[in-house]
């Protein structure tokens, strides 16, 4: 993958603020090494930390050569450098911070598994909107690897949304991050808070380049912090193959956004004896619409195929007080100062900066009042977005008047890819889609006179009361909870005289009242009083466990029916599907431009179903008999790893394989008087540290050759380096003896170039060596002499390698 270092005023801060995490190791375990936890349920890869920070900032560090955010997956193609939350807010006697810049401010506490957590759909306790641990209780746990609900068990019961969930929690106040002093010259001070971050993932497709991403914040401290502002700065990129400075030519462009959708019909009735039918219900219609203008980043030139992308704010906290309008009533003028939000999740604004630029002249803040002015918009952008640059985008919203002790607050935003500016505003529709969600029905809606819709009656969420509203800590406060306004002024034609009129009801704080508070029967629509946001576009199955072993000239592959289970039991998958079979794909072409080659390149040698319509091997053909199951779950049967077993004889000793096992379910659709069959299968995740290598078997001593000889430079089974795997090359010991044995490598005047270690006890009769001496150098061309000593004997050879 093709990643330059970055020269702008953070790096520094970076590079120094690791020569701290190396000598204060043990104070936290900070997720930022290489091959770490990264989202890839959908069609990209994003690395993701436990320290506020997104993507992978230490690739020039030599920390880490995982992906930042690769789009698509596979391609070498990078969106982004790196991403990181910032909070800012006002002390109490004034002065302002901002907390995650710079990098690092965010930490993990000091419990070692205070880690990324990740879960895929599927998992135990992942069930949405279900009693997973049958304690009465739904969703009432955090993905966050601890015991929430004092019930002994970790994430058993959690609210998913998602194909996966990557979570992670850290603070602004850890020693290691309060007691540095960074290179800008100013001490981090913390506010005291701490963050649950969330990160989610989908394979659908259209759905495939979203990166959904929640922050909610806590003031665990003592002090009040004012004027909160959240944001995300992102350094984003769009660079392509073999373009190690790809990141300096991209530019911006500002592009508009609408979403609707239709949420239902509100119908309410003004009540026995009011009017007669069919006066006497209100009916609308009810379309929610989003909307706005996000800046995208793609490469400057016209002739880049390079993909697209941009970061999209979905929704923030609000405070249902801000939105008290009519101040006839006693107490509201107080009630509605009290608010600690905005009105509406309307606050999002974006600014653009270049990373190539100075500060103050289109380049982004290096000082916390700086940083906080951006994030308030009064501080100098960039002027001339869509020229070539190194831009960054930094999203914010708010401000938040006060955030308390104990309070928090939250926000939601996706990282948006596509593969050009014609397909971005249809992804930035679907991420859109994906965090509206679904309302619905969790509390039984009451009926008065036979009636469930009657305009004054809107306990858990009816006849357009969408919130069950309490007066702040310290104060009472009036109100009509019910606006009957909305019936007799936007009912065509109006109704003059709809027999009801305004109440009176007195709010306090021990006591919420069920209101219509922006006085809008399309919201508190039939008693959906829920939101659950994120909704999943279609879940699908999981993949199997399974293990993979190399033999001599084959890898056998052995998998469980953990999926079956789970399908069967409606655990996942949409409804209507049924579970369908397995497919299993092998990797042997390793043209590639990041760790791992695209998905296009992977080859599908075996299609196993419960029927044979689509030509797969039946199931049973493949099933171990002698496997037992172990457990029950769910009623059914669930076998080990064992369960099914299959053995590929295609494969050459020496060469680099990689195998992804992947299930499906389909369902059977009616299209007038056509059917079609729709599936769903689960997203194809492999990684590099899975590749399996077929070996000789071992064998008596004096049998021991190398190949290739002569080494020409190469060999038939070299996969191209990447950062994060270089050294692909590899010459092979084979038949090598069924003992441990010390392979000792030697030029021809008998100089020791290195020792290689063997155990051949197991029958492996196969070692590779990467043609690097002990010194750690490059071998030159030459004549090579080589001893094999086991217990077994005493061997002597040669080869050749030509450089």
């Amino acid at each position: 993958m093709n990643r330059s270092p970055r020269r702008h005023p953070g790096w520094p801060i970076i590079a120094l603020a690791l020569g701290l995490l190396c000598a204060r190791r043990a104070d936290a375990v900070l997720d930022i090494d290489d091959r770490g936890p990264v989202l890839q349920a959908g069609n990209f890869v994003m690395r993701v930390t436990n320290a506020g920070i997104l993507g992978n900032a230490f690739f020039s560090q030599g920390l880490s050569f995982d992906p930042s955010f690769e789009y698509p997956k596979g391609s070498g193609h990078e969106c982004l450098n790196h991403a990181e939350l910032w909070v800012g807010g006002r002390f109490p006697d004034g002065h302002v911070r901002v907390s995650g810049g710079p990098m690092l401010e965010w930490r993990p506490t000091l419990d070692p598994n205070d880690r990324v957590i990740q879960a895929w759909a599927g998992d135990r306790g992942t069930r949405r909107g279900v009693d997973d641990d049958g304690d009465g209780k739904v969703d009432e746990e955090i993905l966050n690897g601890k015991d929430d609900d004092g019930d002994g068990e970790i994430d058993e019961d959690v609210q998913f949304a998602a194909q996966q969930v990557l979570a992670a929690d850290y603070t602004d106040d850890q020693p290691a991050a309060i007691d540095y002093g960074y290179p800008n010259g100013e001490h981090h001070e913390p506010f005291g808070l701490s963050v649950h971050q969330e990160c989610y993932a989908w394979p659908t497709p259209g759905f495939d380049g979203v990166a959904g991403v929640t922050f909610t914040i806590t003031n665990h401290g003592t002090q009040i912090v004012r004027d909160v502002m959240l944001g995300v700065y992102a350094d984003l990129d769009s660079r392509g193959r073999n373009q190690p400075a790809g990141h300096l030519d991209d530019a911006v462009t500002w592009v508009p956004w609408s979403s609707t959708k239709f949420t239902g019909i509100s119908s309410i009735a003004l009540g026995p004896g009011v009017l007669e039918a069919p006066n006497n219900l209100y009916v609308k219609n009810c379309f929610e619409t989003a909307s706005g203008v996000v800046p995208v980043l793609h490469d400057a030139s016209p002739l880049s195929t390079a993909p697209v992308v941009t970061l999209l704010g979905l929704d923030h906290t609000i405070d249902p007080l801000a939105q008290l309008t009519n101040f006839a009533f006693p107490g509201v003028h107080a009630a509605r100062d009290a608010a600690r939000a905005p009105a509406r999740d309307t606050t999002f604004h974006a600014w653009v900066f270049a990373q190539d630029l100075p500060p103050g002249h289109g380049g982004p803040p290096v000082l916390d009042e700086d940083r906080y002015a951006a994030l308030r918009g009064r501080y100098p952008t960039l002027a001339l977005a869509d020229q070539p640059h190194d831009d960054a985008v930094l999203l914010s919203c708010g401000p938040f008047p006060h955030l308390d002790p104990g309070q928090s607050v939250s926000f939601s935003v996706a990282f948006v890819a596509a593969a050009s500016m014609d397909s971005i505003g249809n992804a930035l529709t679907n991420a859109r889609y994906l965090y509206r969600g679904t309302d619905v029905n969790l509390l039984p809606d009451r009926a008065v006179a036979g009636y469930t819709n009657i305009y004054n009656v809107g306990e858990t969420g009816t006849s357009g009361h969408e919130i069950c509203l309490a007066a702040p800590q310290g104060l009472t406060f009036h109100y009509d909870p019910h606006c009957p306004a909305k019936i007799y002024t936007y009912v065509p034609p109006p109704i003059q005289d709809p027999g009801v009129s305004a109440a009176d009801s007195t709010y306090t704080h021990d006591h919420c009242i069920w209101t219509d508070l922006d006085c809008d029967a399309c919201t508190g629509l039939n008693g959906s009083e829920t939101t659950l946001h994120w909704l999943n576009p279609g879940l699908s199955p999981p993949p199997p466990g399974y293990h993979v072993s190399p033999g001599d000239h084959d890898v056998t592959i052995a998998w469980d029916n953990m999926p079956e289970i789970l399908e069967r039991a409606g655990i996942v998958t949409s409804a209507g599907f049924h579970f369908a079979g397995y497919h299993l794909y092998r990797l042997t072409q390793w043209k590639r431009e990041s760790e791992l080659p695209p998905p296009a390149q992977w080859e599908l040698i075996g299609a196993f179903g419960t029927d044979t319509l689509n030509r797969q091997t039946p199931l049973a053909s493949i099933v171990d008999t002698t496997v037992g199951y172990d457990y029950i779950r769910f009623g059914q049967k669930h076998y080990p790893i064992g369960r099914y077993r299959v053995v590929d004889h295609k494969v050459l000793d020496g060469f680099d394989h990689l195998y992804v096992l992947t299930s499906l379910a389909e369902r059977l659709d009616s299209v007038g008087t056509a059917t079609r069959i729709e599936r769903l299968e689960s997203p194809l995740i492999a990684a590099i540290d899975s590749v399996v290598v077929p070996h000789t078997a071992a064998r008596a001593i004096g049998q021991t050759w190398v190949v290739p000889n002569p080494y020409r430079g190469g060999a038939p089974w070299d996969r191209p380096p990447v950062p994060g795997d270089p050294f692909g090359r590899h010459v092979d010991f084979m038949g090598l003896p069924k003992a441990p044995a010390t392979i000792r490598i030697y030029t021809v005047a008998g100089d020791l170039v290195q020792s290689i270690e063997h155990d051949g006890s197991n029958g492996d009769g196969e070692a590779a060596w990467n043609l690097i001496s002990r010194n750690g150098q490059d071998i030159e061309s030459g004549i090579y002499l080589f001893t094999v000593d086991s217990s077994l004997g005493h061997q002597i050879g040669r080869f050749v390698v030509i450089r």
